[in-house]
């Protein structure tokens, strides 16, 4: 099942609000429209600055993006804030309600995008930045996570990929640790075990697989998500 099947399937069973379930899926329409061409990734946030959780939109350092941006998030139940016009805690869209009362998922993503207020098209071209020319394995990698999110809400499983959480784990198992612009890092945790997954689709546990060439050889982002359950006894 694709992601949106996921979602709609989500949105029979479980009550708006009780899990990540809205926050994933959001997040996920954002990725796929915004990290390659402007550098702009969703991030799993916990109990960041003020204390927060969620999934937030931020800038990834770049040969554009000098400085990061913080333009908002998806709180963990799924409303949507932006930074830029408002504040932290002010659900600008009350996605969760929208979602509750059976408003159309096609509305519910377009109301999330118009009301982040990102540009269609990027001030500055990123065509030659890592994310723009490799971005495919990074969507494909946040597609994974989402379909992972949406099919174990209530399993326990992890999953973390901004570089709070993966940053040490780079420099210490990530034979690329040093590239420019690396790719970043998803760690998706179940109980005690774990498994770390470069942006670029490297399992990083010494298998030497990538997520990226199985897909180009014709898995499915839900075999690959199979993979990750598997390996890490879901």
């Amino acid at each position: 099942m694709s992601v949106s099947q996921l979602f709609s399937h989500w949105r029979q069973v479980v009550k708006p609000g009780n899990n990540w379930g809205l926050a994933w899926f959001l997040a996920y329409e954002f990725c796929r429209r915004y990290y390659s061409s402007h550098g702009i990734s969703p991030f799993v946030l916990e109990k960041e600055g003020a204390g927060y959780y969620g999934i937030l939109l931020e800038s990834i350092p770049c040969r554009i993006n000098k400085e990061i941006v913080r333009y908002g998030r998806m709180t963990a139940g799924g409303n949507v804030e932006n930074w830029c016009s408002g504040s932290p805690g002010d659900h600008g869209l009350p996605a969760i309600e929208m979602c509750a009362s059976g408003v159309p998922t096609e509305e519910i993503v377009e109301r999330a995008i118009v009301h982040m207020g990102l540009p269609a098209v990027p001030r500055v071209s990123h065509y030659n930045c890592r994310h723009k020319r490799w971005g495919g394995s990074y969507e494909l990698c946040f597609e994974i996570a989402a379909i992972l999110a949406l099919r174990n809400a209530s399993a326990g499983i992890s999953i973390w990929n901004h570089p709070y959480h993966t940053k040490r784990l780079i420099e210490k198992i990530d034979p690329l640790a040093a590239m420019p612009e690396h790719p970043g890092m998803f760690l998706f945790v179940f109980h005690d075990r774990k498994l770390m997954v470069a942006g670029d689709g490297r399992l990083l546990d010494g298998s030497e697989q990538n997520l990226w060439h199985m897909y180009m050889n014709g898995r499915s982002a839900a075999m690959l998500a199979g993979e990750i359950e598997k390996r890490i006894g879901l």
